[in-house]
C-alpha cells in the first residue's frame, strides 16, 4: 500500500512539474507576443473593392535609418488586396523627416506585399537631435488619384545622438564615425604640425600605411591625439558605457555626440572621444576598432595594413595631460591586462562596419 502511495505521490509531482513548465512556457509565449505587438502595429481599413493593411514600428532609432535604406532593410509593410483587380499607388513617409517612397502595384484578390524604407531629407535629419513625435503617412490611391487609403500613424523617432546597446547593433557605433566631416579633415592637418614632437621615426605628413612601417603609423595616430590635447584642449566627461557584449541579452540607450559636436563643445565621454580619434584615424586610410572593457572604451589602431598587429589609445588620459606616445604605452598594457582578465566585453571593427553598409549618419 505504501509503495503504491509513493509511486501516486511520484506522478502526481510529475503532473504538476509539466503543467507549471506549461503555464511558465504560456506566460514566456504571450510575453513575446506582447513585446511583438509593442513593436510593430498594425493598422487596416481601406475604402471598398480595396483593403489595406499597414504594419510599422512604434519607434525608430534615427541613427540607424541611414544604414536601413543602405541596406534596403524594410521599416514599413503594406498589404494590400483588391476584390476587383486594379493598378494602385502605393506611397510612404515619414512626416518632416523623409522623401516619399511611391511604388506601383497590381492588386487581386490575393493578398500582397509592397515594402518600405524611405529615403531621408539630410538637413531634417541632420537636426534630429530630440525626441520627435511624428507620424508615417500612408496613402493608397488609383491612377486616378482616387483615395482608397489616407493614414497618418504615430511614430516616435529617437535622437540621432541615441545609441542602443544591444548585440544586433554593436556595428552601428560605426555610424558615430565620420571620416569625411570637414570638422574631422581640419583635425587631421592641424595634427601634421604635431608630427615633429613624436619619437623617431616620424613620416613627412599624415600618410596612413603609405610607404610608413608600424613605428610612423603610431606617430600619426599620436599626432592626432597630441592635437586634440594641445591644440582643441578637449576635456574627457567621465560617464559609463553600457554595453555588456555579444552574448549578453540586456539593452541599454546612450547618447553620444558626433566628433564635429564633440570638437565644438571641446570635451566628451570615453565612447565621443573614442569615435573621434576613429574619425581621424580612418580618414588617413588606418583601420580603427573600439574596444570595449566594462563601463569603459578605448581606441584600437592596426598598425600594419594587414590588421595583424593592433596598438591602443585611452582619451581618457587627456584629462591628466598625458602626451600620446605615454598614452600608447599605457593603453597597451591596459588592453593586455583585459585580455588576461578575460575582461573584453567587446572590439569592433570599424571596416566591419562599413562592409555592413555603415556608413557615417552624416
Amino acid at each position: 500500500m505504501r509503495s503504491k502511495l509513493i509511486v501516486l505521490s511520484l506522478i502526481l509531482l510529475v503532473l504538476l512539474g509539466l503543467s507549471g513548465g506549461y503555464v511558465v512556457g504560456g506566460l514566456q509565449a504571450y510575453s513575446r507576443f506582447q513585446q511583438s505587438n509593442l513593436a510593430n502595429e498594425q493598422h487596416c481599413g481601406g475604402q471598398e473593392p480595396v483593403h489595406i493593411c499597414v504594419q510599422t514600428p512604434m519607434e525608430i532609432f534615427s541613427a540607424f535609418y541611414p544604414s536601413y535604406v543602405a541596406n534596403q532593410t524594410h521599416q514599413f509593410t503594406v498589404k494590400y488586396s483588391s476584390s476587383s483587380p486594379r493598378t494602385l499607388l502605393v506611397s510612404v513617409s515619414i512626416v518632416g523627416i523623409s522623401e516619399v517612397q511611391t511604388q506601383t502595384v497590381n492588386a487581386t484578390a490575393i493578398t500582397q506585399f509592397a515594402y518600405f524604407v524611405p529615403p531621408l531629407i539630410s538637413q531634417s535629419f541632420r537636426k534630429l537631435t530630440f525626441e520627435d513625435s511624428t507620424s508615417v503617412q500612408v496613402q493608397v490611391t488609383d491612377t486616378a488619384r482616387h483615395i482608397y487609403y489616407l493614414n497618418d500613424i504615430h511614430l516616435l523617432l529617437h535622437s540621432r545622438w541615441l545609441m542602443q546597446w544591444v548585440a544586433s547593433n554593436r556595428l552601428q557605433i560605426g555610424a558615430w564615425v565620420t571620416p569625411d566631416d570637414p570638422a574631422v579633415n581640419t583635425l587631421v592637418s592641424q595634427a601634421s604640425s604635431y608630427l615633429h614632437l613624436e619619437p623617431p621615426p616620424t613620416p613627412p605628413a599624415m600618410i596612413g600605411y603609405n610607404r610608413a612601417d608600424a613605428r610612423e603609423v603610431v606617430a600619426q595616430v599620436d599626432a592626432i591625439y597630441d592635437t586634440l590635447l594641445l591644440r582643441y584642449d578637449i576635456q574627457y566627461l567621465q560617464a559609463s558605457v553600457p554595453y555588456g557584449g555579444p552574448n549578453s541579452s540586456t539593452a541599454a540607450t546612450e547618447n553620444i555626440k558626433l566628433p564635429a559636436e564633440v570638437l565644438q563643445q571641446k570635451s566628451g565621454m570615453c565612447i565621443e572621444l573614442t569615435v573621434l580619434l576613429a574619425s581621424a584615424v580612418e580618414r588617413i586610410g588606418l583601420q580603427a576598432e573600439v574596444v570595449i572593457i566594462p563601463g569603459h572604451a578605448f581606441l584600437g589602431v592596426s598598425v600594419t595594413p594587414d590588421s595583424k598587429h593592433f596598438e591602443y589609445w585611452d582619451a581618457a588620459q587627456m584629462s591628466n595631460k598625458v602626451a600620446g606616445d605615454s598614452d600608447n604605452v599605457s593603453t597597451d598594457a591596459l588592453y593586455t591586462s583585459n585580455v588576461k582578465d578575460h575582461t573584453i566585453v567587446d572590439t569592433i571593427l570599424i571596416n566591419d562596419a562599413r562592409n555592413a553598409n555603415i556608413n557615417a549618419m552624416l
